[in-house]
């Protein structure tokens, strides 16, 4: 196989990963990211979103990346949040999971490329998967600890 014509399949094939796994977890109910999961859940060393915010500085350069929420009918656009109704903030926290799960079946799937590619490119396609996805995945982790905290100051008015 050319070089160019593999370089067009390996391409098209992420193109076709992206959009398929948003696609598809779209089509999901809302049920399934009521709570969160062994994945999603937060863990003690990112103390609530704080360690992205000092680490990675993610407050400057989140609202940068593209947000695709509201692509498919009846999806979720999460550029804006009505502070004050706590069914909508539950809302957005559940389509933050939905948003990380979105953004960690690419990295899985990057493993298909090892099915009809060499292994010294094929080897590649895990860690491109995991670069393209990671600032979406942190955006996701970031914000959902703070999102519950709004939730709760909602509750307590």
């Amino acid at each position: 196989m050319s070089v160019l014509l593999r370089l067009v399949l390996i391409s098209a094939s992420w193109v076709a990963i992206q959009i398929g796994s948003g696609y598809a977890t779209h089509l999901l109910p809302l049920r399934l990211f009521l709570a969160d999961g062994p994945l999603t859940r937060t863990r003690g060393w990112e103390r609530g979103g704080r360690t992205y915010e000092r680490v990675l500085r993610v407050r400057r350069w989140k609202d940068l990346l593209p947000e695709a929420g509201g692509m498919f009918a009846g999806g979720f656009a999460k550029r804006s949040l009505d502070t004050r109704s706590a069914g909508r903030v539950d809302r957005f926290i559940a389509e933050t999971r939905r948003a990380e799960i979105t953004h960690w079946v690419p990295v899985v799937l990057s493993l298909t490329f090892f099915a009809w590619n060499p292994p010294n490119v094929a080897v590649w396609m895990p860690i491109v998967g995991f670069l393209g996805n990671a600032p979406f995945i942190v955006v996701q982790r970031y914000l959902r600890p703070r999102l519950r905290a709004l939730r709760g100051r909602i509750d307590s008015r």
